[in-house]
């Protein structure tokens, strides 16, 4: 085979020209030898007429003693490596246009037992020693000469001293044992007008290899030689073998000369590099012939394993979070994923912020399933479906339900009980009182601040004590201008919403609309389309932080149900940081209680920054499964302390798209390792518009028919 060090299409790299039944053996092991390295089948192309090539043969002489090997280039203050490789590889770049080409070619074959029998008895005769030293270095040069006529005299000068007095060189000699015949040749092809350009990069090459001389030997071209000798030498040589003489190496000179950089070879410019560091996953991972509820979530990619892997039912309960930049290919993943899960009969609630991949996803649901779906699409303003968070499960706690109303508001409003005290105690009162009662809204807290009358009557039928008091005693106790000072302020956060025609006849409509505890338990599927771009981002915020919060109190009220009977529902939230305000635990809470209700979370997000402290430990401790696509570097800071196996933030910085790495739990064990993602799929046509009509038809209502 060929070892190959040069210039490709204006970058520099290795190579190795040889047979496909010795490639099989090698990758594998240099690839466990170098960690990461990045192996490709390349086909090379047949050169130009209108190119000339330039070349030069070098060889070691004498190549009894050995070169300068790999442990020699070590500075000694620092103790740090000067890897010899990247003088080689600054020797054959180019520039980028890749017109002239540049390459070192080292041919090696196993030694013969002939060269192995000569090589052995130099050795011998150099170790009895000469009467001079002068004698030794003539000797050992011309033994090792590939000329029969230098050879002979170099035998001849062997037998005439070998009753010489002893004196042995204190010079290593290079050992008899794994030994390789070598061609070496460097080579320039350059067009025609570059002719002389290619000369001088021949000769530049040729002296990159002094780095590895020690004073008894070094390498040298047939220029070193004289005149005559080289006439006499080219001759001989192209009459018996028409090839570069050869010389031995042992393999760890080999080595020396070629091998992937040990250190950083970001010195060298244009160093082909690998930019994806694949890592091993686990011996035994689920794959689409596993168990039932199997989800697949990709392929390997690791070395030649391209095999499709996927998370069980079980361990998908333990959540799953996706990070990654835009167009990194997350909404791929998630699109994937949610297919499988319909297909697989489960109940499927997606709440998406911008609307494609809901529009993505219409085309693949399956035929049986039609009537099982609810498109919740917030920008149809002939069909909007209703919901209405201010009707919890059937025996929820009224108090759970109005802080779940209040803790969405509180993202939209930016506010806290630091810095709006009153308007938060007024809002939670006014919850309470209305939570639970029928024919209520959001609509009905801005009656029931200006609307003595109404007021009066819903405070009759008050049975929380502490509710009572407040409506009778402190909020009586203000005058009537302090009162309409205090109340203005939320009533103009509520306007906001309230006036809203399409948010109207959501969150307003007393009509029954998307029941979630009957989503869950019925297995249904949730499309819930909250496009900022069409309705705005307070009301998308707003609608997604209600159905998270009242998805949340559906699923804790299913305690009622044993729970080898509830169904399994997934819950596919893109965007999730869009939807949790700062200090609200609702996602944490349903991450840590969810696995017991049957509910899997599958979260997506750009960027952990957007996350406060508090909610991203809950989202990072409670997610058992992480796929890391491209992010930022404070984002990667914090992941690779989480995936382990080595990476750095640079690793996570520069994954190519629809690639990443994926801690993943198995049988509840995480394990590491690298992915791509699953084609985008095919699109069955006209599916979207059957199921946009049967949707409509079973739970839309018209606008103009909102009171």
């Amino acid at each position: 085979m060929t070892l190959v060090i040069g210039s490709f299409d204006g970058e520099v790299g290795l190579a190795i020209e040889c047979g496909d039944e010795l490639r099989n053996v090698i990758v594998p092991e240099l690839q466990d030898a170098y960690p990461g390295l990045e192996v490709r089948v390349h086909r090379e192309e047949g050169s130009q007429s209108d190119t000339v090539t330039r070349s030069l043969t070098l060889r070691l002489s004498p190549e009894i003693y050995p070169l300068r090997t790999i442990d020699t280039f070590v500075d000694e203050p620092e103790r740090e490596l000067a890897d010899p490789i990247g003088g080689l590889l600054t020797a054959v770049r180019t520039g980028q246009s890749g017109r002239i080409e540049c390459s070192i070619r080292l041919r090696i074959a196993r030694a013969s037992t002939r060269q192995v029998r000569r090589h052995r008895k130099i050795i011998a005769r150099l170790e009895q020693g000469f009467h001079a030293e002068d004698w030794r270095r003539r000797y050992a040069r011309l033994s090792c000469d590939h000329r029969p006529s230098r050879r002979w005299m170099g035998w001849l000068l062997g037998r005439l001293t070998r009753t010489a007095a002893s004196r042995r060189s204190e010079w290593p000699l290079k050992e008899a044992e794994g030994l390789f015949a070598c061609q070496l040749v460097v080579e320039c092809r350059a067009p025609a007008d570059a002719a002389q350009i290619a000369g001088n990069r021949v000769l530049e090459m040729a002296a990159a290899f002094g780095r590895f001389s020690t004073d008894e030997c070094r390498f040298i071209t047939c220029r070193d030689l004289p005149q005559r000798t080289q006439r006499v030498f080219k001759s001989f040589h192209s009459l018996r073998t028409r090839r570069p003489p050869r010389f031995i190496l042992s393999a760890k000179e080999i080595a020396t000369l070629w091998h992937p950089p040990v250190v950083s070879a970001d010195s060298v410019s244009r160093v082909s590099k690998s930019i994806f560091k694949e890592l091993e996953p686990p011996l035994r991972l689920a794959s689409k012939k596993g168990s039932g509820g199997l989800t697949l979530l990709g392929r390997l990619k690791f070395r030649r394993e391209r095999q499709q892997f996927g998370i069980s039912a079980d361990d998908l309960r333990r959540h799953l979070l996706a990070i990654g930049k835009t167009g990194s290919g997350k909404s791929t993943f998630l699109q994937h994923v949610i297919i499988q899960q319909m297909q697989q009969g489960r109940g499927v609630i997606v709440i998406d912020p911008h609307g494609q991949l809901i529009e993505d996803v219409l085309d693949h649901i399956p035929r049986r399933r039609t009537n099982d779906v609810i498109l919740f699409d917030a920008a149809d303003r002939r069909h909007l479906v209703p919901f209405n968070p201010m009707q919890g499960p059937p025996g929820s706690d009224p108090t759970l339900i109005a802080d779940t109303v209040l803790t969405a508001f509180k993202k939209v409003f930016g506010f806290d009980e630091a810095t709006a005290p009153r308007l938060l105690h007024i809002f939670r009162h006014c919850l309470l009182t209305l939570v639970g009662r029928p024919d209520t809204t959001l609509m009905s807290v801005q009656r029931l601040l200006v609307d003595a009358s109404y007021r009066k009557a819903m405070i009759a039928d008050i049975r929380n004590a502490a509710v009572r008091e407040f409506w009778l005693t402190e909020f009586n106790r203000w005058n009537e201008r302090d009162r309409t000072l205090y109340i203005a302020s939320l009533q103009n956060k509520l306007g906001a919403f309230t006036s809203n025609e399409r948010l109207q006849a959501i969150l307003c409509s007393t009509e029954v609309g998307i029941n979630l505890r009957q989503v869950l338990n019925e297995s249904q599927i949730l499309l819930c389309n909250l496009s900022k771009g069409t309705m705005g981002h307070d009301a998308s915020t707003l609608l997604g932080s209600l159905l998270l919060s009242s998805l949340q109190l559906a699923a804790m009220s299913r305690a009622d149900v044993p729970e080898s009977e509830r169904p399994d529902a997934s819950v596919i939230v893109d965007e999730f940081h869009s939807f949790l305000s700062e200090g609200n635990s609702t996602m944490a809470d349903a991450l840590a209680e969810s696995r017991k209700y049957r509910t899997s979370y599958i979260l997506a997000t750009q960027m952990l920054d957007q996350l406060d402290e508090a909610t991203l430990a809950g989202v990072l401790g409670n997610c058992g499964s992480l796929l890391s696509m491209t992010v930022g570097p404070r984002d990667a800071e914090t992941l690779v302390s989480l995936l382990g196996q080595g990476l750095t933030p640079t690793d996570l910085i520069q994954i190519p798209k629809y690639h990443g790495y994926i801690r993943l739990l198995t049988n509840g064990t995480p394990h590491t390792f690298s992915m791509t993602t699953l084609p985008p799929p095919s699109r069955i046509q006209r599916r979207a518009d059957i199921v946009r009509r049967v949707s409509r038809q079973r739970f839309g209502q018209s606008l103009t028919n909102v009171a």
